[in-house]
């Protein structure tokens, strides 16, 4: 796994192994709209606009969003995303990447396992150049772990395929292209091997 130096800079490379120790195999599926894969995606392969630590009481970490800003009334959030980030493929991150994940929760409603569309009452999810919007029917504060930690952004390029509830398998899950500090090479029913994404931000 990246380590440190001494002088506490990052270092760069490595790998992570995970063996099945539980009895069970891997199936090798990376597909983050999937809640059964979604230890295994997300953070590692695809990243959330914002991290938040329930162990640091909420603590934030700026991810593929670099700032945030709510309107007074809690109705609407703008995104302003990281810039210099890259897809796993060398593609470029976009805001276009971020309407499309939240698309997909909205487009195909057995994706969308926090109920952001229905519950949260998200009303749209619209970009203008780095940023992106969020537009809700309430006051949407209490949602914010779920939209902002727990969807893991995927790339339009590569997912704009069809429905990931009617044709999972039709969906790219097994060699995922991601932003995360981690590509999958290679996975088996025993073992998940991350290396280092040389073109990580």
């Amino acid at each position: 796994s990246p380590g440190s130096s001494s002088t506490g800079k990052p270092k760069q490379g490595g790998t992570v192994t995970i063996s099945n120790e539980q009895g069970q195999t891997w199936t090798c599926d990376f597909n983050p709209f999937n809640p059964s894969n979604y230890l295994e995606s997300v953070g590692f392969v695809y990243e959330p606009l914002v991290f938040v630590n329930m162990l640091r009481n909420q603590e934030e970490t700026p991810m593929l969003a670099s700032s945030y800003k709510w309107t007074p009334d809690k109705k609407s959030i703008t995104f302003t995303l990281r810039t210099g980030v890259t897809w796993s493929d060398g593609q470029p991150f976009s805001a276009d990447d971020v309407v499309f994940t939240f698309d997909v929760l909205k487009n195909f409603p057995a994706t969308d396992v926090y109920s952001l569309w229905k519950g949260a009452g998200l009303q749209s999810v619209t970009s203008s150049g780095n940023t992106v919007t969020m537009a809700f029917a309430q006051p949407a504060q209490t949602y914010f772990f779920n939209f902002a930690n727990q969807v893991g952004i995927v790339p339009k390029h590569i997912w704009d395929t069809g429905d990931p509830a009617a044709h999972p398998d039709s969906w790219p899950g097994k060699d995922p292209i991601g932003t995360g500090p981690f590509t999958v090479k290679p996975c088996s029913p025993n073992n998940i091997q991350y290396v280092a994404n040389a073109t990580y931000w």
